[in-house]
């Protein structure tokens, strides 16, 4: 009888995976709804709201002048924690936020690149996270001026964040897949109709090289030399298929060739 699950390539992959993603899996951020942390003050220079250029006139000509927003972190810091922010045009801003050691009201001036970051409070900083980039807002200590704070731009989320972004990701495909496995609704709808479960696996033994493979593809895009195992993977319901070929051409000829009764 065919033996339903994964194959053993499929099962090193995800023991690798997880092996990997152990060290930082443990390691959660504690997510916040957010709920009125952040105040932003538009100055209203723009009927959309994006970064307005003003013309002003100065003594002996002009100046043009982008009037910041103005981004008030009022509970900033109350704990580590992340919450997702609404959708910013981006643009000069000014960060207003009490120091986390001092408690000194500071004002911080940044430039914003436009999306939806998700705002990342620790006790050393204030970060905005987009898919693709980071805007950081340290605050420092001893031995350096704690009036003073520091803008850095990084490209990436960073390396922890985005290693569990994928786990959760690869968690809600996997859990995604499994309601839509057409293997598992095969089992499910032969065994619902009467029969017991091996005759359900014998309806679905046909789907097992099509989700083996999906199952497979899922992880190797996060799963560096994964070449190999998935060759090793394909080569074996080949080879099944090609002796079941050939164990049925050997019954055909069995049943042509008469079979003669002897004296002996």
């Amino acid at each position: 009888m065919a033996r339903l699950g994964p194959t053993w390539p499929s099962r090193l992959a995800v023991g690798w995976l997880c092996l990997m993603l152990s060290p930082v899996i443990g390691a959660q951020e504690t997510t916040d709804a957010g709920l009125n942390d952040l105040v932003i003050l538009d100055p209203g220079k723009h009927e959309r709201g994006l970064p307005a250029v003003v013309l002003e006139a100065i003594e002996g000509g002009q100046q043009i002048d982008i009037p910041p927003k103005v981004h008030v972190h009022r509970y900033y810091y109350s704990g580590d924690k992340v919450f997702q922010g609404p959708i910013l045009q981006g643009g000069p801003t000014m960060v207003v936020a009490s120091h986390p050691k001092t408690g000194e009201r500071m004002y911080i001036n940044a430039v914003l690149p436009p999306g939806a970051p998700r705002i990342a409070y620790t006790k050393a900083s204030i970060t905005y996270v987009y898919t693709d980039r980071r805007v950081e807002i340290q605050f420092r200590g001893f031995p350096h001026d704690p009036c003073v704070a520091i803008v850095k731009h990084h490209s990436g989320k960073g390396m922890v964040r985005s290693v569990r972004d994928a786990h959760v990701n690869l968690r809600e495909h996997v859990s995604e897949t499994m309601r839509n496995s057409p293997l598992v609704n095969s089992v499910k709808e032969t065994a619902s109709g009467g029969a017991d479960l091996v005759q359900g696996a014998k309806t679905a033994v046909g789907e097992i090289a099509v989700t083996g493979a999906d199952s497979i593809n899922t992880l190797s895009s996060l799963i560096p030399g994964f070449t190999y195992l998935k060759s090793l993977g394909e080569q074996r319901p080949q080879q099944e298929y090609e002796s079941a070929i050939e164990r049925a051409a050997t019954k055909a000829e069995r049943q042509e060739i008469p079979f003669v009764r002897t004296n002996r």
